[in-house]
């Protein structure tokens, strides 16, 4: 199912996105007009989303986690954002929509398989 986040809530969305879904991996395609669809790139980690208002507003996209593998893709003018949850846990697409009718499509995959594997760690440990 679909929801699309009120403006006044996007700030706070990004931030609890931006926790939750830290280093999984990602798809990021940019659909416009001009261009058509583009990939922007494959299989790098999420490392956040910011949302800035102060006069003329705007969003970045960080993914990648090393020099040689971090992108920022910047969303000028955004006037939709919304998210697509498949119901089995965080994982899904979100999708944001500027003025000029770009989108940018994000695709939670799954967590690293790294990340997978210390958390069985941690919870073997536990017990």
């Amino acid at each position: 199912m679909t929801t699309e986040i009120p403006r006044e809530q996007w700030k706070e969305f990004f931030d609890n996105l931006s926790r939750e879904l830290l280093d999984w991996e990602t798809t990021v395609e940019v659909i416009s007009d001009n261009n058509g669809a583009q990939l922007m790139s494959e299989g790098l980690p999420f490392a956040g989303l910011t949302f800035e208002d102060a006069g003329h507003p705007v969003i970045e996209l960080t993914v990648g986690s090393s020099p040689d593998t971090h992108q920022t893709h910047t969303i000028d003018e955004p006037t939709m954002v919304a998210f697509e949850g498949t119901g089995l846990g965080p994982k899904g697409v979100l999708d944001i929509e500027d003025e000029r009718g770009t989108k940018t499509l994000v695709r939670f995959i799954q967590p690293f398989p790294v990340l997978v594997e210390y958390v069985k760690t941690e919870m073997v440990g536990i017990a």
